[in-house]
């Protein structure tokens, strides 16, 4: 017996069931996220997130770290720092645990002026309420359902010694209800209740009743109080109702109408208006015997009989028993977060009520909202900020307490975290997510471990990163990259006709000085930043033409001169296109690369993507061909030309007084202002072009600067209040004019690709000397290092916030950590040096195409908070360390690919050692970064909206990565696993768990990280040559590696 249960326990702490276990939960959190994208969030949750299997295996994970804490002897001094991350881990572990079993969280909806004490549970529920001589009975549990199967349950309660039986029989995803006729059926009523919220339908048998709040319902069931009521009766084979108040009613087909008496019986009539109490009642079938029927959408859209739900309902189909009676049951609702709708039924001598979805939960205390204020960006409708004022009443406690609540500014009371959630469309109402959490500090403890443990591990002469920094191997640095990018872009400027040329000399006349002097006036971008018309040409003019200059103009000559003379600048080839389809419709030749604005038009006027545009608009994005994309991207700069020609991108007109801080263009200015202030607007457009026309005729632009001084003098009397600081906006422009991270990724590309061509170069030549050509590129690196760093300082001072909060933003910051891991690993190995430079110029070279926008914007109210910073800058860091650790393992299957010369094979084996070595130090800086990051972004999510951990996909996708190269990092503990290839191969693939993390959540799954709506935009055909080339890299080195058994096995 004791040899089994040592068998058992080594068996539940081997490294192999280890690993096994982290692919499990690597794999399940990852396909989860796609089953709440196809099917909803109760489908994942019933099938994944609250199932006992998934449960397993983190219990599992947890037993197995204990484990191995002892049989590797953690305890031991030297081995401190990697036993306090793995403790911190069970410390995660137990956390999630209590606020999995004995948290809650909800939402609390309070509408100004208004007091609330209970909320709306996230999780949903089946609840039971059984009635019998006035003593109730209730049943509450927690159940996960889906379409896809999930927890079935049986439940039962005991009333007065008989069992009362509750039963999972059916789910139907999309649901709707039904009055069907039925020979063996029973008297059915269905009918339609308005509501403020919107109509409620419901179906009655003899014995039930609804309560509609000032209305209640009966059918063949006595009034149990005085409330309005309309009752319906079955007698003598038909159906009639009687009501304690009259009603006005009225017949839908023929529209006529009549009142009925109070206390007097008439027939009930199908396809009828009753209007009761003020409660409009619909009646739209009687059947003498009929039931209901539950089928789902589809089914009832095939047949005709009902319209497409929007917003459809979900079924629970349960089976009822009691006292020897069965009755089957179709509980309506959604599952997590709303709440169900009741059905309410007689079984013997029991009044039952059964619902499904979330349940209404009581605080010890109340909130009364005195007042709710949203603030908007000035000139937009994107809010900034939306708060609550609320007072806090315990009245058990003598508590009496004004507060706040915002954006990452909580109320924390009597163990209730209250967070600013969102807001009534009306602006009326405030919407409060609640959380109860226990495990909160368990988990924070294990967070603060963690950091301690994965700092002191890197700093640890005898952890496995400090044991990799001290290995040195025969030919130090001397690891080469072959990785050849070869980027070929030529752009050929067509010859303009002579009237375009005459054109262009026009208005080059144009001053440059003062075009770029006219740009320094402020302008309001539409979602609210004030900022240089420079910075605004320069967009405008890269989404029509896909540049910043042409026809030897810059982007501010180009700007003015299509606003002030667009009828001539409309004549010019400035749009881009490219589908050969496309440029046959546009009557552009299969070399030119853009058309005129007119060439849009036809000569009646009518424009001649219209109707196409349309047709690929209505279309999915997984439907939409090259065609397609290319007819929604010209549509795009044909509407942002016409934009441009209209003049209403210059909004530089404050109004004085404007509550919302709006600023205007000039004919918006000159139609819309009070008389004295268009008056005041159109005096300095008079002398702006009293100065354009002298500078034209006479080269003098002074008078022309002058009336550009007038307007911000204009600017700063009357929109003072959303002007920014002058630094800041010389500083915009300067950043403007420098152009920094356009300039350094060719820089970055070149350098390392010549020290990758160089080391290459020594594998046949053995004795060049790479010192003096490394020491050039290290200096190149550090001075573009520093470049990097103070264009993202500036772009930080410009915006006001971390420049890591878009998707452009993000390129550039790990573009900054690659260079960063780089310089950090260049005294270890020229590789480290290499490879950076090319990884971190494509990174800046993709940041720079056309996909992503440039544009420095406003923040949405959940990211004004520090914590972005923390987060996003230590997970997008690690970014950089993983990737370069995925590009060295790339090189290393090059290198075995290599080894078929058997000259040179034991220098390449040498240096495939070293950049194992250096990629391994990499992912674990990488790995320990990736993992504090995600950690401190449940913080952040903890003290902003209540919730550290809530399986959104992007979390889920980040757990997804530290899983995978948690597998990584740990085969070497695997004799099976144990090789330099199957690391550096790993290490490669691993990192597509990064780009499905930062890229493939954002486009194709749903969620609060995401930018996906609707259907998911196609897989790039680039995903498929990738994935394509790795494969093969890695079947083709897999030839070679078992040459060098001797040489590279594990250290």
């Amino acid at each position: 017996m004791n040899t089994v249960i040592k068998n058992v326990w080594s068996f539940l702490i081997s490294m192999r069931l280890m690993l096994v276990l982290v692919l499990l939960f690597a794999v399940a959190s990852g396909v989860a996220t796609f089953i709440e994208n196809d099917h909803g969030i109760n489908t994942s949750w019933a099938l994944v997130y609250s199932s006992h299997w998934f449960e397993a295996i983190q219990v599992l994970l947890g037993i197995s770290i204990i484990g191995n804490i002892y049989r590797y002897k953690m305890y031991q001094k030297k081995k401190i720092p990697v036993l306090i991350f793995h403790v911190a881990f069970l410390f995660i572990l137990v956390g999630s645990g209590i606020t999995r079993y004995f948290g809650y969280e909800g939402v609390m909806h309070i509408r100004e002026g208004a007091m609330q004490n209970q909320m709306i549970s996230s999780d949903a529920y089946l609840q039971v309420s059984a009635k019998k001589d006035d003593v109730e009975h209730k049943l509450e549990e927690v159940v996960y359902i889906s379409e896809l199967g999930g927890k079935k349950f049986h439940y039962s309660m005991d009333i007065d010694g008989k069992e009362l039986e509750v039963s999972y029989k059916d789910f139907i995803g999309k649901a709707v209800k039904t009055a069907v006729d039925d020979a063996g059926g029973e008297p059915l009523v269905s009918f339609v209740i308005s509501t403020p919220q919107g109509p409620d339908s419901y179906f009655l048998n003899g014995g039930q009743f609804v309560d509609a709040g000032p209305l209640m319902v009966y059918f063949d069931k006595m009034p149990i109080n005085r409330t309005p009521y309309i009752r319906f009766m079955h007698k003598n084979n038909s159906i009639s109702f009687i009501s304690n108040v009259p009603i006005q009613w009225m017949r839908m087909a023929d529209r006529k109408q009549k009142v009925f008496q109070a206390n007097t019986e008439y027939p009930l009539e199908g396809g009828s208006l009753y209007t009761i109490n003020g409660v409009q009642l619909v009646v739209k079938s009687v059947l003498e015997k009929g039931r209901v029927k539950v089928v789902d959408e589809a089914e009832s859209l095939a047949s005709g009989k009902m319209k497409m739900n929007t917003d459809p309902l979900s079924a629970l189909i349960v089976d009822v028993e009691y006292d020897g009676e069965h009755q089957e049951v179709a509980l309506m609702g959604k599952g997590k977060r709303y709440k169900g709708f009741a059905e309410m039924f007689t079984m013997g001598d029991v009044e039952l009520s059964i619902e499904w979805g979330s349940k209404m939960l009581q605080l010890p205390f109340s909130l009364w909202l005195r007042d709710f204020v949203l603030v908007k960006y000035p000139g937009s409708m994107s809010p900034s900020s939306y708060e609550s004022h609320v007072t806090l009443i315990d009245e058990a406690n003598g508590v009496r307490e004004p507060r706040k609540i915002y954006m990452n500014n909580i109320l924390d009371y009597g163990g209730f975290l209250f967070f600013q959630s969102s807001y009534d469309k009306d602006e009326q109402g405030t919407i409060l997510s609640v959380n109860h959490d226990p495990g909160k500090w368990p988990t924070y403890i294990g967070y603060i471990l963690l950091g301690m443990g994965f700092l002191l591990t890197l700093l640890s002469p005898y952890s496995r990163f400090g044991k990799l920094a001290r290995t040195k191997y025969e030919v130090t640095a001397s690891v080469p990259v072959i990785a050849a990018l070869l980027m070929a872009l030529s752009y050929g400027q067509p010859l303009l006709a002579k009237d375009t040329e005459a054109l262009i000399q026009e208005v080059s006349k144009i001053n440059q000085d003062h075009a770029d002097y006219y740009a320094t006036l402020l302008v309001q971008a539409r979602d609210g930043r004030t900022k240089p018309l420079d910075t605004a040409t320069t967009n405008l003019l890269n989404k029509i033409a896909g540049t910043s200059s042409m026809f030897g103009l810059n982007h501010n000559q180009i700007i003015l001169g299509m606003a002030s003379r667009p009828d001539a600048w409309k004549e010019l080839e400035m749009i881009k296109a490219s589908h050969p389809k496309l440029k046959t419709l546009l009557g552009m030749t299969a070399s030119q690369k853009r058309f005129a604005y007119v060439n849009a038009f036809d000569n009646h006027g009518n424009y001649k993507l219209a109707s196409i545009a349309e047709e690929a608009l209505r279309k999915r994005p997984a439907e939409r061909g090259t065609f397609e994309k290319d007819v929604i991207k010209v549509d795009e700069r044909v509407n942002v030309a016409y934009y441009v020609y209209s003049g209403r991108f210059m909004n530089v007109f404050p109004l004085e007084g404007e509550m919302a801080n709006k600023w205007h263009y000039p004919e918006e200015a000159l139609t819309t202002f009070p008389p004295k202030a268009a008056a005041e607007v159109r005096e300095l457009l008079r002398q702006n072009a009293k100065g354009l026309a002298v500078g034209l005729r006479e080269g003098n632009w002074d008078q022309a600067n002058a009336a550009i001084d007038a307007i911000k003098a204009y600017q700063q009397k009357y929109g003072a209040a959303v002007i920014p600081d002058e630094s800041i906006t010389k500083a915009e422009l300067l950043y403007n004019k420098l152009q920094i991270f356009e300039r350094l990724y060719p820089i970055y590309l070149l350098s390392g690709l010549i020290l990758l061509i160089l080391i290459f170069v020594r594998i046949a030549k053995p004795t060049l000397n790479l010192t003096k050509a490394t020491r050039i590129v290290l200096v190149v690196f550090v001075l573009g290092f520093i470049a990097h760093t103070i264009s993202l300082g500036m772009r930080w001072y410009i915006s006001g916030h971390a420049p890591w909060s878009n998707g452009y933003e993000a390129m550039l910051y790990i573009s900054w950590s690659i260079v960063l891991a780089g310089i950090l690993f260049a005294r270890s190995s020229e590789l480290a040096l290499a490879t950076t430079g090319l990884f971190a110029g494509i990174v800046l070279f993709v940041a720079h195409l056309s996909w992503l926008d440039p544009q420095i914007t406003t923040l949405v109210p959940v990211l004004k908070s520090y914590w972005l910073t923390i987060h996003v800058s230590i997970i997008t860091a690690s970014y950089g360390f993983l990737g370069l650790s995925t590009l060295l393992g790339f090189i290393v299957l090059i290198f075995y690919m290599m080894l078929k010369d058997k000259k040179k094979r034991e220098r390449i084996s040498i240096n495939i050692l070293e950049a194992t070595r250096i990629s391994e130090m990499s992912m674990i800086v990488g790995l320990f970064l990736l993992t504090i990051g995600n950690f401190l972004g449940g913080v952040w999510a903890n003290e902003s909206w209540g919730r550290y951990w809530g399986w959104d996909p992007k979390e889920t996708w980040a757990l997804v990565s530290i899983l995978v190269y948690v597998f990584v990092v740990h085969m070497r503990f695997v004799p099976a696993l144990r090789s330099n290839f199957l690391f550096n191969a790993a290490a490669v693939v691993a990192y597509s768990s990064i780009i499905m993390t930062y890229f493939g959540v954002n486009y194709y799954l749903s969620g609060l990280h995401s930018y996906a709506s609707g259907d998911p935009i196609p897989v790039p055909s680039w995903v498929y040559y990738a994935v394509s080339t790795v494969i093969i890299m890695i079947v083709g080195a897999s030839f070679n590696r078992n040459k060098l058994v001797k040489i590279t096995k594990a250290k």
